[in-house]
């Protein structure tokens, strides 16, 4: 019998969401601002919240609340305005800002499914330290190499890298990490 594990689960999870994601953000792209904006706000309630919970739920832990979802946003918060930035540079542009748009909501959606998947398989306990550098650790592993496209992580290098992290102290985590990220350099 086949058994499907956890970050298989988990990477399917990602990619439905980067897909639906994709096309709700390229339909507000054809209108420009503020449909644009209106889509960002949405894909929280639509997409983000979801998924995160989704990951949790394979990961036999409970829905995320105000205290763990604190040090989630304070650790990424750099990343995700970086990846805002580049959007609505160019995405507020009505037509124009379809591809900025649709590449801009991959990125996100595969890079916060990846680090919500890290922080699951890690465990209930959730750090601002682990948070920050397991974003950094996921933009290199996951370049944004072209200006209009984002590839989508093999699932063999992203069920290494969560499998890596399951069931690790915050300490553990955060070391294997930072001698990936070192590694990397």
């Amino acid at each position: 019998m086949l058994t499907v594990n956890k970050s298989s689960k988990s990477y399917a999870i990602i990619e439905q969401k980067a897909g639906s994601n994709l096309a709700m953000q390229g339909l507000s792209g054809l209108l420009g601002f503020p449909f644009t904006t209106i889509a960002d706000v949405g894909a929280v309630f639509t997409h983000y919240g979801p998924m995160i919970n989704d990951i949790r739920k394979i990961y036999e832990l409970p829905e995320i609340n105000t205290k763990a979802l604190r040090p989630i946003l304070e650790g990424c918060s750099e990343e995700i305005l970086s990846d805002l930035l580049f959007d609505k540079i160019g995405g507020q542009i009505p037509i124009l800002g379809i591809p900025f748009n649709m590449m801009c909501a991959k990125a996100m959606t595969w890079r916060l499914g990846i680090l919500f998947t890290m922080l699951a398989a890690r465990g209930q306990e959730v750090n601002v330290e682990n948070t920050r550098n397991a974003t950094i650790l996921i933009r290199k592993i996951f370049p944004q190499t072209k200006t209009f496209s984002f590839s989508k992580p093999s699932i063999v290098i992203f069920e290494k890298l969560v499998n890596t992290m399951e069931d690790e102290t915050v300490e553990d985590f955060n070391s294997k990490v930072m001698k990936i990220l070192n590694n990397l350099d």
